[in-house]
This record gives structure tokens, C-alpha cells and sequence, in this order.
């Protein structure tokens, strides 16, 4: 006989299966892979050319933690964290090096990564997040109404040295009526991750197991 529980933990399981894609283009090849990644997450109007004093007072410094988003901050750095890291490639979020609502200069922001080792920050600016209502009529004539999460994010990867985008994208992702901001989060993660590796920022996970005593 079947259990009954597992049954419904497999299908919770393929029903909360959020899907990511990914539109991206390099502006300047890696002379080398990055190794010590800050990521840093945005959810205001931002179109991001430099990491510069400018840019950072006018559209980054109220808004990389900011109280409005204190909850948020923290869901999709550690979704970030989780997918992106790697015995070869430390992510750190930013929330983990500085404090919600703090007034914190240009020059204490690149200090206290520098601290850190960071040869790259990771912007991660949602655009979108919203719900998409479907209707089903029942055969008992009830009407039935999902709501099915979408999401579009603009990532900027910047190199520390020069403070300016190496490597951009856009990522479209959707999900089910099953899906938390969470796992959103981890398809992008993930679409995120293969992506960057392909074009040669970040190196694959070397494989612990095939090394030979």
C-alpha cells in the first residue's frame, strides 16, 4: 500500500517548481575568475552603469538595507548564498557586514568589503514580484482561484577593482501557486549560477571526491 504522506510530499514537491530564465551579456571577459563575492540587493528603481560615489549616494546607500525591507534583504542574499557558493567561491550577503537603516559612507561601504577580500559585488535589483490569478471550474461547479507568483530581476556583477559591470542580466522567473519567495529565489539562484560559470566568472565546484591520494 502507499503512503499516503509521501504521496503528497512528492507532489507538493513537483507542484512548487519555479522556473528561471535568463537574458545576459558580458561587457568585459574575466581576466580571472572571482573568488570572494559580496551580493547586494535592491528593490528600488535602479539602472545601474557604475559603482561609483555618485551612483552609491543617489540610488544604493538608503536602499541596500533599508527598514522597509528588512525582511526581504535577508530571503534572497541567503537564497544567493546558498545556490551561488562553493568550495571555490565564497558569497557573503551584505546584510551579514552592516546593519539595517545605518548611514554608512562610500568610503566605510568599500572599506569594510575590502576587509572581506570582495573582488566582486553582485547586485541583485528586483524589478517585479507579483501574482498571476487563473480560474478552474470544479466539476462540482465551484470556481477554484490559484494565484501563481512572477518575478523579473536586473543583475549587475561588478568588479571590485574598477567599480563598474562585467556582466549583466535579466531573469525572468515564474512559479506555482505552491511557490514561496523562497524558492523564486533559488530558481534565480540557481539560473544565476550556471550562467556565470559558463561565462567563466566563477569556477565550477571542484569535485572533492575525484581527488586521488
Amino acid at each position: 500500500m502507499k503512503n499516503p504522506g509521501l504521496l503528497f510530499i512528492l507532489a507538493l514537491l513537483a507542484s512548487s517548481c519555479a522556473s528561471s530564465y535568463v537574458s545576459d551579456q558580458n561587457i568585459s571577459n574575466p581576466d580571472k575568475a572571482y573568488h570572494h563575492i559580496l551580493v547586494v540587493s535592491l528593490f528600488n528603481d535602479i539602472d545601474l552603469k557604475k559603482f561609483d560615489e555618485e551612483t552609491y549616494y543617489n540610488s544604493i546607500k538608503d536602499y541596500f538595507y533599508n527598514l522597509d525591507r528588512i525582511d526581504n534583504h535577508p530571503i534572497i542574499q541567503k537564497s544567493l548564498r546558498d545556490m551561488i557558493s562553493s568550495n571555490r567561491t565564497k558569497v557573503i550577503p551584505s546584510y551579514k557586514l552592516f546593519k539595517v537603516n545605518q548611514d554608512v559612507s562610500y568610503e566605510e561601504f568599500l572599506e569594510r568589503i575590502d576587509r572581506k577580500k570582495i573582488d566582486a559585488i553582485l547586485v541583485i535589483n528586483q524589478k517585479e514580484y507579483f501574482y498571476e490569478k487563473s480560474e478552474r471550474i470544479r466539476d462540482d461547479g465551484e470556481i477554484k482561484v490559484t494565484e501563481s507568483p512572477k518575478a523579473v530581476f536586473n543583475t549587475y556583477l561588478i568588479d571590485r577593482k574598477e567599480l563598474e559591470p562585467v556582466w549583466v542580466s535579466r531573469i525572468y522567473s515564474s512559479g506555482s501557486s505552491w511557490d514561496t519567495h523562497s524558492s523564486m529565489y533559488n530558481s534565480m539562484g540557481r539560473k544565476l549560477k550556471k550562467k556565470l560559470i559558463k561565462s567563466g566568472y566563477i569556477r565550477p565546484p571542484m569535485n572533492t571526491h575525484s581527488v586521488h591520494r
